[in-house]
């Protein structure tokens, strides 16, 4: 074939290329998997494109840690649900109260810093009307 005549036909020679930016394999210790139901794919959290089936016999496998997973946020709702901020002070009370007799704490009055049994106590007040007599009295100072 001579140089100064080129074949009238092309052909195209893309039907296969190298793909040097494909995704890498992934190397995580625990996988924690993504799935994109839009393009029906399975990625890990590092990224990696993960085979489907992969990642269903890895959930399979590792379903130990999956339990221990869902123990430990049962646990955790438990103690949000137990929680309850207004009794921090009261739980506190108690358990000086509760110690052995002779190393039993007493609560102390916060004006006279004398000690007190609970079962002295006289009664209960409204604590913004509290408020506005002891902002009233230092008003008068």
């Amino acid at each position: 074939m001579e140089m100064d005549k080129l074949p009238d036909k092309i052909i195209n020679l893309d039907t296969i290329r190298v793909n040097r930016s494909a995704d890498k394999k992934c190397k995580c210790r625990k996988k924690h998997f993504v799935v994109d139901t839009r393009n029906r794919l399975v990625h890990c959290q590092c990224g990696a494109q993960e085979d489907p089936f992969e990642a269903l016999y890895y959930l399979a496998a590792h379903r130990e840690r999956l339990q221990e997973e869902t123990e430990h946020l049962l646990e955790q709702r438990k103690q949000i649900t137990n929680y309850k901020p207004h009794m921090v002070v009261f739980k506190n009370l108690e358990r000086q109260y509760r110690k052995r007799r002779g190393e039993q704490m007493i609560p102390r009055c916060p004006n006279c810093n004398r000690g007190f049994r609970f079962e002295e106590l006289s009664g209960w007040v409204n604590e913004r009307f509290e408020k506005r007599l002891r902002d009233k009295e230092k008003s008068k100072e």
